[in-house]
């Protein structure tokens, strides 16, 4: 039987995880170019600004990585 959850958390194995300032600018990349393949027009930096206070507050209220050890 398999054991899950015992290896490193996703945040813990993924360089772009590991640094919120890279996640957040990495999630609001993405986000726009999918909105552009969508149909809609790229942010414009009010939009960009209030995603980023978005995100940020979202990282606030998430659950802290565990230490090293």
């Amino acid at each position: 039987m398999n054991s899950f959850g015992t290896g490193p958390t996703l945040r813990e194995a993924s360089p772009w995880l590991k640094d919120d300032a890279i996640r957040r600018a990495r999630i609001l990349e993405v986000t726009e170019r999918n909105s552009v393949i969508e149909g809609l027009p790229p942010f414009t930096a009010e939009t960009r600004s209030k995603i980023m206070q978005q995100l940020e507050a979202m990282s606030a209220s998430e659950p802290q990585p565990k230490p090293a050890q």
